[in-house]
């Protein structure tokens, strides 16, 4: 994101990612697509826990969702913000252990292939 892009997980940041979102279609089967991704040492002012949801309605970020997810994501706040900035590799993280997974990995690489079609839309705001 930019240098005036608000800090990870806030509710500004929220809102600018669901208007980056804005547009793109869910999984072209139908089916919801839902991931949670955790942060366990989310700052003050940061939610700790962001769900991703695609399905028939489009493609949106949720906090305290009221959906199950299919698959979750734990990770550090200091790695989620290497990697939603790019400096930390997804495969090297998942390797290393630094990210965690539980549930369905393909429910995960499908999110990633959705949000990374909106991803140059919210790196231009």
């Amino acid at each position: 994101m930019t240098a005036s892009a608000p800090p990870l997980f806030t509710d500004a940041w929220l809102a600018a990612c669901n208007a980056a979102l804005e547009g793109v279609a869910g999984p072209e089967d139908g089916r919801a697509l839902v991931v949670t991704e955790l942060v366990a040492d989310a700052p003050p002012g940061a939610h700790g826990e962001i769900t991703f949801v695609a399905d028939e309605h489009g493609v949106r970020l949720l906090t305290d969702a009221d959906v199950a997810p299919s698959a979750w994501l734990t990770v550090s706040m200091r790695d989620a913000e290497a990697l939603h900035e790019g400096s930390l590799d997804p495969a090297t993280a998942l390797a290393e252990g630094r990210v965690r997974v539980r549930g369905d990995l393909r429910a995960i690489v499908e999110a990633v292939s959705v949000l990374a079609a909106a991803h140059a839309r919210l790196m231009a705001r």
